[in-house]
């Protein structure tokens, strides 16, 4: 895709054709109810022409396809973030982020089976905004965008995780099933992270997910994941 194909981007000059009756907001604010109500794989072109009462051809005065809807969308959701300022404290600034973001996964579920193809204004205010939050690690360029990558990604899956019904504790069986397996075989490093957890060592909080309710273990798993990417993104100098 070149630039000039973004719909961000294109130019509506001279286009020929009624004046435009509705707005680019406005399309992305159906596209959100279809995909909230009925999920991502009942968005078409036809159905966003059935929920506007128009025809289907004329939404091609405003987009080119699905995937213009998606770009729409996903930006349209990016609209529900509050950035508050910038504090200068990393995992402060950082977490706020992305605690918004998975809550914003929540409301929209099918966020995580779709990827845009270019990124719109409210996309490029979280860019920007997560960019300011890891400024003060004095990273370079590429560091600071992998960063950027690795952190969204985290929250994606994690809310994906969430949306299948998966708790924190689910992976591997669950740690009941893990614990369990320990007794038919030899894994002495597993084996001591589950003894601190048990017993409430400094491994608990990150190795007990099947401790308190689900929603405590999913906030803390959520949280170390968080922790363990700064770690390796921002390090203490």
């Amino acid at each position: 895709m070149t630039v000039s194909d973004s719909i961000w981007l294109r130019s509506d000059t001279g286009r020929p054709g009624p004046r435009p009756a509705y707005t680019l907001d406005q399309l992305a604010d159906a596209c959100v109810r279809i995909a909230d109500e009925d999920g991502i794989r009942a968005l078409s072109m036809r159905r966003l022409a059935d929920t506007l009462g128009t025809a289907p051809a004329s939404l091609y005065r405003y987009v080119s396809g699905k995937t213009d809807l998606v770009d729409l969308m996903v930006d349209r959701a990016g609209a529900e973030y509050r950035f508050a300022p910038l504090t200068g404290d990393v995992r402060a600034d950082v977490l706020d982020i992305a605690e918004q973001s998975r809550a914003i996964h929540r409301r929209h579920p099918w966020l995580s089976q779709v990827t845009a193809s270019t990124l719109g204004p409210n996309s490029m205010r979280y860019l920007d905004h997560l960019v300011g939050a890891l400024a003060p690690a004095g990273l370079d360029p590429t560091a600071t965008m992998t960063g950027v990558a690795l952190l969204s990604g985290w929250v994606t899956n994690f809310a994906a995780q969430e949306a299948a019904g998966m708790s924190a504790g689910a992976a591997g069986g669950g740690a009941a099933h893990i614990a369990a397996m320990l007794e038919h075989g030899d894994y002495p490093h597993l084996t001591a992270l589950m003894t601190g957890a048990s017993s409430g060592g400094p491994a608990g909080d990150a190795a007990d997910p099947d401790g308190g309710s689900g929603t405590d273990a999913n906030d803390r798993a959520f949280r170390a994941g968080i922790d363990a990417l700064l770690f390796g993104i921002a390090p203490t100098r």
